[in-house]
């Protein structure tokens, strides 16, 4: 999956996401609408059909650092989901 950095701002961070659906988006901005720092988050696709997904994060702390540790949330999330599935 390759990245796009739309913009990388003090307050504001767009990636667009290339190769992929908008599933990962998707998880990330789940992961951050709840949470207090952040004041806007959405996933936006500029045509339903051949558009690429962007992830859009607006925050008066660090939106770089949001996601990050939004993508370490889930990925400690998918372990805890991972070690519960029966191994045959």
């Amino acid at each position: 999956m390759k990245l796009n950095i739309i913009e990388d701002e003090p307050k504001s961070l767009i990636v667009e996401f290339e190769d992929t659906d908008r599933g990962i988006a998707e998880l990330i901005r789940g992961k951050l609408q709840d949470k207090a720092d952040i004041d806007f988050v959405a996933v936006t696709k500029t045509h339903f059909e051949v558009g690429k997904p962007r992830l859009i994060v607006k925050s008066n702390k660090n939106p770089k650092k949001l996601v990050i540790d939004a993508i370490e949330e889930i990925r400690e999330e998918l372990k805890d989901f991972k070690a519960q599935l029966p191994k045959k």
